[in-house]
């Protein structure tokens, strides 16, 4: 019989690298351009709704992701009705939109 060998898998945490090439598959990297304001920056798992904090005034969104996605943006906290924005991802750089204030997102598979 022959023996086995034991393999461990090693939790990424903080080492997300987009630009480096280690990247979660259910991870997302997107970029809030906010108008008159300091970009966001953020990690979202892939499926999760998340919230924006202040609801800030949104004039471009980029996204770096390993698989074809999209992003739904919702003027409010909760997440219900239709999206004030739908970026499919993942971007080439930055893609402009009106400023809008979002209050929460999610990123989906496509």
């Amino acid at each position: 019989m022959a023996s086995e060998a034991t393999v461990s898998a090693e939790l990424l945490g903080d080492e997300v690298d987009f630009d480096g090439g280690i990247v979660p598959e259910a991870t997302a990297w997107v970029k809030w351009n906010v108008k008159n304001g300091s970009d966001r920056t953020e990690q979202p798992t892939i499926g999760y709704q998340y919230q924006l904090e202040g609801q800030p005034n949104i004039q471009g969104i980029e996204i770096r992701v390993s698989a074809p996605v999209i992003l739904y943006a919702f003027s409010n906290y909760d997440g219900t009705g239709s999206p004030a924005l739908s970026v499919p991802g993942p971007t080439n750089g930055q893609v402009k939109n009106s400023p809008v204030r979002i209050g929460s997102y999610r990123v989906e598979y496509r």
